[in-house]
């Protein structure tokens, strides 16, 4: 199955700073945090790299056995998926904005198996119309009683 990022989804956004990527999606309130080489398959995968491929493009970047890699990538992104963050289809018509997670990766680095850090403390901020659903004399963060 070729997937690719929910990017286009109005429910998914993300922004990489420092080599740390963070998603948010707004249907749930649920964010997450990806780093090292859960970051790295994000933006390939943003930058319209089929899932399949990705163990290939890693490989030569991590010193680990290949079929590691190709496991733990392959259970990364079924997770991913699972979190309603990619959508399978073809891949997107033009890459996202890369911040240089790939290039920061240098080969011969010890293979870390990627982590989805999962958050839910701020759901409830999160899911809250600032406009509509809050306190009109003493606005954001207070929500509306009742």
């Amino acid at each position: 199955m070729t997937v690719q990022l929910g990017v286009n989804a109005p429910h998914v956004v993300h922004e990489t700073i420092d080599g740390e990527t963070i998603v948010i999606h707004l249907g749930t309130g649920t964010y997450y945090s990806l780093d090292g080489v859960g970051a790295l398959a994000w933006q390939l995968l943003v930058e319209g790299v089929p899932s399949e491929e990705l163990p290939a493009r890693m490989s030569w970047r991590y010193d680990a056995e290949a079929e590691l890699v190709q496991r733990s990538v392959a259970r990364f992104v079924e997770e991913l998926l699972a979190e309603d963050l990619l959508v399978a289809g073809a891949p997107p018509s033009a890459p996202a904005n890369s911040e240089g997670v790939e290039s920061a990766v240098a080969s011969g680095v010890a293979f870390v198996e990627p982590v989805l850090h999962k958050y839910t403390d701020m759901q409830e901020f999160m899911l809250v119309d600032p406009i509509h659903d809050v306190e009109a004399d003493v606005g954001w963060p207070h929500v509306k009683a009742g």
